[in-house]
């Protein structure tokens, strides 16, 4: 048998990493000096020991191979371990590609979830600050304003506020929950004649992240210009175009 320095060198590991395994139970000596308390080890206990170093060196946890070493099954493990390194590589390669795609194209895009939006819709027909004055107007006069900011969904030619619940219908006026949805989002501050290019870099990330539009393109206006009489909250309302901040929502799958 051999003491726990020599075992190590043996072993090709620090004694101090055999001490670990010692404590948590997961390798242990084969006998133990009750006198001296020096831990002494066999060769034969290496395949043992080179199994829980190729699953360390595959990224296993501890208290999982601990489990493994209590009778888990490893070959359930091995399959789920896989799985877990897959969709790290595949992390790892959209995250290779979008900072690739931002040194391209100095976009910033982020991808998050969004929740369902409540809104008041209009379609439109008209200028759309005359539009937007109007569904404002409308939902101010319910008393159903909800303190979010205001958007546009540009295909679809409709405009939208938000609102605490549902809310009576007109002919031009309707209520409608927005879903809940992956989007890519870019942030566009100045002003709506800037919006446009933003849109087809925000397009152009997606296409070169290999993500497929899954939904028409939100606008949401996180800093405008509004009438005092609409009592828009007045965090989102600034005076000079040059402060407007529009953020554009891509769904994507």
């Amino acid at each position: 048998m051999f003491q726990i320095g020599s075992f190590a060198r043996l072993a090709g590991i620090s004694a101090k990493q055999l001490r670990a395994y010692d404590a948590l139970g997961l390798f242990r000596p084969v006998w133990i000096d009750p006198t001296s308390a020096y831990r002494y080890y066999s060769p034969a206990q290496l395949p043992e020991l080179r199994r829980i170093l190729v699953l360390r060196q595959l990224g296993m946890p501890l208290d999982e191979i601990g489990r493994l070493a209590s009778g888990g099954d490893l070959r359930s493990a091995l399959d789920h371990r896989r799985r877990e390194l897959e969709r790290d590589r595949r992390l790892a390669d959209d995250r290779l590609r979008a900072l690739d795609i931002s040194l391209e194209s100095k976009t910033d895009v982020v991808l998050r979830l969004i929740g369902v939006e409540p809104v008041a819709v209009l379609s439109l027909a008209d200028d759309v600050a005359v539009a937007f004055f109007e569904l404002e107007t409308y939902v101010r006069d319910l008393g159903r304003r909800a303190h979010r900011p205001p958007g546009a969904i540009p295909s679809q030619r409709e405009i939208f506020v938000p609102v605490t619940g549902p809310i009576p219908e007109t002919e031009r006026i309707h209520y409608r929950r927005l879903p809940a949805d992956r989007i890519a989002s870019v942030i566009h501050r100045g002003p709506y004649a800037g919006v446009a290019e933003a849109q087809r870099a925000l397009r152009s990330w997606v296409v070169g992240a290999r993500l497929v539009p899954s939904g028409p393109m939100r606008t949401l206006y996180l800093q405008f210009g509004a009438e005092t009489e609409l009592r828009v909250p007045p965090d989102y309302v600034v005076e000079d175009s040059a402060d407007f901040v529009t953020e554009l929502q891509l769904p994507v799958a």
